[in-house]
């Protein structure tokens, strides 16, 4: 997870804009761009959120 307003670079699989609360998954990882990802939720009032607040399962 990472917490950045800038995802579609990152390579974490899940992205968190803590400006605007939206919560993006990016399936390609370092690739340009979110692949078939891309925003899945978008939280109000944009929460302090850490790695620890996810559990990802396979």
């Amino acid at each position: 997870m990472k917490i950045t307003s800038s995802g579609g670079s990152s390579t974490a699989k899940i992205i968190y804009d803590a400006v605007s609360g939206q919560l993006f998954y990016n399936q390609n990882g370092s690739a340009a761009g979110f692949g078939s990802g891309g925003l899945f939720a978008t939280l109000t009032g944009a929460p302090t959120l850490s790695a620890s607040d996810f559990v990802v399962q396979a």
